[in-house]
C-alpha cells in the first residue's frame, strides 16, 4: 500500500489507526507489537485505541479466512487491488466478528475510504462485496462451508485456520492433522497475559497475595485476563515483569533450578529469559549481538536491580570471555511460529526459505556453544517455534556432529495447558 495514507476525516479514528498499523507492520515490515504502540502513542485516550487495536490484529489472525471469503465474491481477486483488499478485510472483520458495530455504520466507512483512496467506481465495488458477504449469513462461521469449497485437508485448514498453505502442509506432515488442528487453532485465540513475579523482591509475596483475587497465580507466575491498574507501579519497581506463561513454563520442563552455573545466555536480547534466571538465583551473564537489544537489557537490569554482566558478541563466536561458563544457554532466533497467537503478522511473513536460513544460523549457534563450553557443561537450546527442522531434527543432527555431547532432556510445552503459545527445549551434556 506505500505511502498512500490519504484518509478522509470523516474515517473513523479507529479504522485510521488499524489501518496504519497494518501498513506498518506489512508493507513495511514492523512488528505488530512496535507498530501498535507507536500509532497509539499519538492518539488521545479512549476507546478507539482499544478497537484499533482489536482490528488490527483480529485482521492478522483471520486474514487467511477473510481473504478465502473475498476472493469468492470479488469478479477478478488476483487483480483487485491491494488497497482495496485491505479496506474490505478490516470491513469483512467488523461485520463478522464485531456485532456491537452496526452494519450500517462498517459499510459507510468502507465504502468512502475505497472512493477516496481509489475511485468512485471502487467503492460501488467494495458496497457490492461487503453486502454480498452480509448475504452468506451464518454459514461463513462454520468449518462445512469452507470444506465444501476446498479441495484437500491442508486447503482446508489453510481457508478455515486462516494460514499460509505451506504451513498448513508442513504441520500435517510433520505432526498428524489431530496436532495440527490443535496449533492452528490456538493461533487463532487471543493468549492470556502472562507476567513473572520477581521473587527476590520484598514485595513479591504481597503482590502474590494482592494479584490472587485477580488472577490465576502458580508459584511466581500470574495468569491475567486484564492488566489491573496497580500492576503498573510494581512493573515500575522491578516486582513484576511481562512474560508469557509458555516462556516460563518451558524454563520449568527444562528444569532451570538444576542447571549449574554461571550461566552464559547467549542470546540474551532484551534479558526476559535472564532475568527468570537471576530471579532464581543464577549466576548469569549475558550476551547478544545487537546493540539495540543490548540497550534495552541494560534498561531491564536498572528496572529489576540486577547487576548482570552483559557483553556484544554472536553466539556463534569468537567469545571475548576468559572464564568458561558451566552451562550456555541458548534462545535462539527461530521462525517464530509457535507464538503465533501473540505475534499473528508472522505467518504472513515467514517463509520456508526463512525457516531454512534460522536453521542454518541456528546450527552455527549450537556448533559455537559446543566449541566454548568445557567438558562436563550444560548446553539448553529453546525456540519458541513449531518446525522439527529448528527443533527435533536439529537436536538430533546436532548430537550426530558432536558425539561428546548427550541428550538429557528434550520437550515441548503442554498442548494440554491451553497457553496458547508452544515452545521447544533441549537439554544437552557435555562429556568429560
Amino acid at each position: 500500500m506505500g505511502h498512500q495514507r490519504v484518509f478522509r476525516v470523516s474515517t473513523p479514528q479507529a479504522r485510521r489507526m488499524a489501518l496504519d498499523i497494518l501498513r506498518r507492520c506489512l508493507d513495511h515490515n514492523q512488528d505488530i507489537q512496535a507498530a501498535t504502540d507507536d500509532v497509539l502513542a499519538v492518539a488521545p485516550d479512549g476507546p478507539d485505541k482499544g478497537l484499533a487495536t482489536e482490528l488490527a490484529y483480529g485482521y492478522l489472525r483471520l486474514r487467511g479466512r477473510l481473504d478465502f471469503l473475498l476472493n469468492q465474491l470479488l469478479r477478478n481477486p488476483v487483480q483487485t487491488s491491494p488497497v482495496l483488499r485491505r479496506i474490505l478485510g478490516v470491513a469483512a472483520y467488523e461485520l463478522l466478528f464485531l456485532s456491537r458495530i452496526p452494519e450500517y455504520a462498517t459499510l459507510d466507512w468502507a465504502v468512502t475510504l475505497a472512493k477516496d483512496r481509489l475511485d468512485p467506481t471502487m467503492g460501488k465495488v467494495a458496497n457490492g462485496v461487503l453486502r454480498s458477504l452480509l448475504r452468506l449469513g451464518r454459514a461463513v462461521h462454520h468449518p462445512d462451508y469452507f470444506q465444501t469449497k476446498t479441495a484437500g485437508v491442508a486447503a482446508f485448514l489453510a481457508a478455515w485456520y486462516s494460514c499460509p498453505s505451506w504451513l498448513a502442509r508442513m504441520w500435517l506432515s510433520a505432526y498428524g492433522q489431530e496436532q495440527a488442528e490443535t496449533l492452528l487453532r490456538a493461533s487463532l485465540q487471543t493468549p492470556p497475559l502472562g507476567a513473572r513475579i520477581n521473587r527476590l523482591h520484598p514485595e513479591a509475596n504481597a503482590l502474590r497475595q494482592q494479584l490472587a483475587s485477580t488472577a490465576e497465580v502458580r508459584e511466581f507466575e500470574a495468569a491475567l485476563t486484564q492488566w489491573p491498574e496497580f500492576l503498573h507501579a510494581a512493573e515500575t519497581n522491578g516486582v513484576l515483569t511481562r512474560q508469557s506463561l509458555a516462556a516460563q513454563r518451558i524454563m520449568d520442563v527444562l528444569g532451570v533450578d538444576l542447571w549449574p552455573d554461571p550461566i552464559l545466555d547467549a542470546c540474551a536480547g532484551r534479558g526476559g529469559k535472564t532475568f527468570l534466571m537471576a530471579e532464581r538465583g543464577k549466576e548469569v551473564w549475558a550476551a547478544d549481538v545487537n546493540v539495540f537489544r543490548l540497550g534495552q537489557f541494560g534498561a531491564e537490569c536498572r528496572r529489576l536491580g540486577f547487576a548482570v554482566p552483559v557483553f556484544r558478541a554472536p553466539a556463534q563466536g569468537p567469545s571475548p570471555l576468559r572464564q568458561a561458563p558451566r552451562t550456555i544457554f541458548l534462545d535462539a532466533p527461530c521462525s517464530g511460529l509457535g507464538v503465533l497467537s501473540r505475534r499473528p503478522d508472522i505467518k504472513w511473513k515467514r517463509t520456508p526459505a526463512d525457516c531454512a536460513t534460522l536453521a542454518s544460523l541456528q546450527r552455527d549457534m549450537l556448533a559455537g556453544a559446543a566449541g566454548l563450553l568445557p567438558g562436563g557443561g550444560g548446553l539448553v537450546y529453546v525456540t519458541c517455534t513449531m518446525n522439527p527442522a529448528e527443533n527435533e531434527t536439529q537436536i538430533a543432527s546436532f548430537i550426530h556432529d558432536h558425539p561428546n555431547f548427550s541428550l538429557v532432556r528434550q520437550a515441548r510445552t503442554p498442548m494440554s495447558e491451553h497457553l496458547g503459545e508452544f515452545f521447544f527445549g533441549a537439554v544437552l551434556h557435555k562429556k568429560n
